[in-house]
């Protein structure tokens, strides 16, 4: 490609992304060509950056377009500033210039910076978690120096591909953790997700998250003596069902949705979609996603598997969360209301990343 072709589909890039700015979801779909318009509704469009925002804060800019050949496509990619961190804008043209592939996704992130390093005392490592002979992911394993025998805390992602920092916007909520935990004599483990490790579809939960759990919790024995499981979102609301399985010391769920996730995800597209969308359009949008992801469709019974419980459990949320609301925490509180083991906190100003 020379390099005024490369000027022509930057420019192009350009466009697509003063499109996804403006909301002009019409036009910007029009660009699609027919593979990415049976996997993206209007409303996901909609709603991208709006998601972002809520993940990183507001939009502050974009830097310079890169370019690179991928195969038959044509790539563009620039990295969007907001308030709490950056992310990678990509796009994808074919020959005729249609767009065959449209992410706003983390940028590639360098070694976690020393701006919260280790306790002294503490050991960081690095193990496998071995779920079957076609599963295996890489995980870090810190050893706290603050007691001789200290608990170990194994960490369980949210939805969708997420490495084992569960990185968002640059932010990394499960390094985080583990560094202040390490302070408080807790050791942990943290892994990649199996649809970071192996991209592509998961049909069953089992698939996605709990046999890989599993198999952490059990790499996790191997360190400590106490393991709990600490969930977020997703990995938060499989918590119990995870906990029925194995044997663990007590649990602890963030912004764990109760209801099932069709309702919590119309809740979502609800809040991202515009007021001139209809239901009808919402609908489609949701069956979009059913179609692509149906194990998140099917009820787990998540809150009778609390019910039966009789370990410590912790539920927190933040207030400020759209994706899974105080309309979730009210509820597991009212049904584990009965359990002396069960904890509650809430924190008015934090969003669904654990995060102000």
């Amino acid at each position: 490609v020379t390099s005024f072709a490369q000027d022509s589909l930057t420019t192009e890039a350009e466009r697509v992304f003063q499109l996804l700015l403006a909301n002009q979801v019409d036009s910007l779909y029009d660009r699609l060509g027919d593979n990415m318009k049976a996997q993206v509704s209007r409303q996901m469009l909609e709603g991208a950056m709006k998601q972002a925002e809520q993940l990183a804060g507001a939009y502050q800019g974009h830097g310079p377009w890169e370019y690179r050949r991928s195969g038959d496509l044509d790539v563009c990619t620039s990295a969007i500033s907001f308030e709490q961190g950056q992310l990678n804008f990509v796009v994808a043209f074919d020959g005729q210039r249609q767009i065959q592939g449209l992410r706003i996704m983390p940028l590639p992130q360098p070694q976690p910076a020393d701006d919260m390093p280790l306790p002294e005392d503490a050991v960081e490592l690095t193990d496998t978690v071995y779920t079957n002979p076609d599963v295996t992911l890489p995980c870090n394993i810190v050893i706290s120096g603050r007691s001789v025998s200290p608990p170990m805390v194994v960490f369980v992602h949210g939805s969708g591909p997420c490495d084992r920092d569960e990185t968002v916007a640059g932010n990394r909520p499960f390094l985080d953790l583990s560094r202040q935990l390490a302070e408080r004599g807790i050791s942990s483990l943290r892994y990649d997700k199996r649809t970071f490790v192996y991209p592509g579809t998961v049909t069953s939960m089992d698939a996605e998250t709990i046999d890989d759990a599993l198999a952490a919790i059990q790499l996790a024995r191997s360190y400590a003596g106490q393991v709990y499981l600490v969930g977020h979102s997703l990995g938060a609301m499989l918590a119990p069902l995870i906990a029925s399985r194995t044997e663990l010391e007590g649990i602890v769920m963030m912004a764990a949705p109760a209801r099932d996730l069709q309702e919590v995800v119309n809740e979502q597209l609800a809040y991202l979609s515009s007021a001139d969308d209809t239901e009808e359009q919402r609908q489609a949008a949701l069956a979009q996603m059913r179609e692509q992801s149906p194990h998140y469709f099917q009820p787990q019974h998540q809150v009778e598997a609390a019910q039966r419980l009789s370990i410590p459990m912790l539920i927190m949320q933040g207030g400020r969360d759209y994706q899974v609301t105080m309309e979730d925490f009210n509820l597991w509180r009212q049904a584990l209301a009965d359990k002396p083991r069960g904890t509650f906190a809430s924190y008015p100003a934090l969003h669904h990343t654990v995060l102000e």
